[in-house]
């Protein structure tokens, strides 16, 4: 198959990184691929991964232009991701005259929905959550949704990752507690950041040697930094430190004690066998286990759909020292661990979707 995938921006991001990976998949398993982008820092990891980069200096403007070149490499299949790449993606299988496939990357007001033109027929989804969010009279017929899911490189993310170089490059003492938080630092998901600063002083009560990590950027970055610099002079210590966007953030979920991260990350964290509270932008789920993991997997870990509490200092306050009190807490995070090696693999991933790819390109619904 010739796949052309369609998204905006390849910024660091949950779906930015969803995308190299299925680049990466559809190449292992003999596929052509492309990517019609506006780039960003992640867009050196489709070329790494064999895809063919189609960039342009705006997606929604400059597409046109484009098309020719498009349609004489092939592509039969477009698939777009998330509402604006849809705009273009619907347009652009028109013009090449080829199926058109739309994946679902969030929730999206219903009002939004109502005004919306240009689904798929199925769309992908790729939590219950977000089945949830357009299944309705104004947004997609049940029966016309696809539910996927997120893969994880099990290559990368693993357990038994080495962690003593950065444990010194961030001067960390050898009984360290580590806190790490990573997301891309917006709107809802800051909320997750200012809930954990707030928690620092009592946990920091119970546990001397504790310390918090922010891992990642964004729009609210100056504000978390803000709430650092008034926590660690009030505290008189560094308490927590804004450590921003890292390619390497397997090692820092390797070297946490606990790690809190929602969507993929979350996933990513698990994947490397450390206990990982789930906290996003709607809200609090709390520790991934493996008895509750199909749950928040349902929920994408927080980011969609609606979770069981909100994001405050006093539910991390609780978690957490549950968490450093329970002997067992390793043992059922190398379990979540291989939950993960074993259904939700980038190779699984991938089969699943391409089962999709080929009935579209059969004409069967």
């Amino acid at each position: 198959m010739r796949i052309l995938l369609v998204n905006r921006h390849m910024n660091i991001g949950g779906v930015e990184t969803y995308l190299y990976r299925l680049c990466a998949g559809l190449k292992a398993r003999g596929h052509d691929v492309g990517l019609l982008t506006e780039g960003g820092l992640y867009e050196d990891k489709v070329t790494a991964a064999g895809a063919t980069l189609h960039k342009v200096k705006s997606l929604a403007r400059d597409w046109p232009a484009e098309a020719a070149k498009l349609q004489a490499y092939g592509y039969q299949l477009v698939h777009a991701h998330n509402y604006h790449s849809a705009r273009v993606g619907q347009a652009l299988a028109k013009t090449l005259r080829v199926p058109y496939l739309m994946s679902v990357h969030g929730p999206r007001p219903r009002l939004k929905q109502l005004l919306f033109r240009d689904w798929s027929k199925p769309v992908v989804v790729m939590s219950e959550g977000d089945r949830t969010n357009i299944a309705w009279w104004g947004g997609v017929s049940a029966k016309d949704i696809e539910l996927s899911f997120y893969g994880i490189d099990t290559d990368r993310f693993h357990s038994g990752i080495d962690t003593a170089a950065l444990r010194t490059e961030l001067g960390l003492a050898p009984n360290a507690t580590v806190l790490v938080f990573i997301s891309r630092f917006s709107n809802r998901k800051a909320d997750v950041g200012h809930a954990l600063l707030d928690a620092l002083p009592s946990l920091r009560t119970a546990h001397p040697q504790l310390q918090l990590l922010l891992v990642g950027e964004g729009p609210e970055s100056g504000a978390l930094e803000k709430h650092i610099q008034s926590l660690n002079t009030k505290t008189s210590s560094a308490i927590a430190r804004m450590i921003g966007p890292r390619r390497d953030v397997e090692r820092f979920m390797a070297l946490a004690t606990i790690a809190v991260c929602t969507a993929n990350t979350a996933l990513e964290a698990m994947a490397c066998g450390t206990p990982t509270i789930a906290a996003g932008r709607t809200g609090y789920f709390g520790l991934v286990t493996p008895e509750n993991f199909e749950a928040a997997r349902a929920l994408c870990f927080a980011d969609h759909g609606t979770s069981p509490a909100t994001n405050s200092a006093a539910a991390f306050v609780q978690e957490v020292n549950a968490v450093l009190a329970d002997r067992t807490a390793s043992a059922r995070a190398a379990d979540n661990a291989a939950l993960i090696r074993s259904h939700y693999s980038v190779e699984y991933m991938v089969a699943d979707l391409e089962k999709i790819y080929q009935r579209l390109l059969e004409g069967t619904p």
